[in-house]
């Protein structure tokens, strides 16, 4: 019976394990009403969005501090601009929003 019980709870950290690193490539951020989801290219050059329902691509940009990508989303400036664990999403370049981990 144990070696069942013992079994039984190896497969299930397996499948918990599994699910992890499934998630662990896409980043997700609440940034005032947008819910973003980004995932980064394998270089690093450009990243993946999805704002609220909504797919775009960002090109990696010079930025005097951190990563900035940047992006049109429906005739739309996007940018975001990561420092650190900190996510700050500008439209238009003139409306910015903090993100916060979701």
């Amino acid at each position: 019976m144990k070696k069942v019980l013992l079994c039984v709870f190896c497969a299930a950290m397996i499948c918990a394990c599994d699910k992890k690193n499934e998630d662990a490539s896409v980043i997700v951020r609440q940034c005032g009403d947008y819910t973003v989801e980004i995932e980064f290219s394998d270089n690093g050059d450009k990243i993946n969005a999805n704002i609220n329902g909504d797919a775009v691509e960002l090109a990696n940009v010079v930025a005097a501090s951190g990563a900035k990508f940047d992006g049109v989303l429906n005739d739309t400036d996007v940018t975001l601009w990561n420092k650190g664990d900190d996510w700050t999403m500008l439209i238009d370049q003139d409306m910015v929003i903090s993100c916060v981990a979701k």
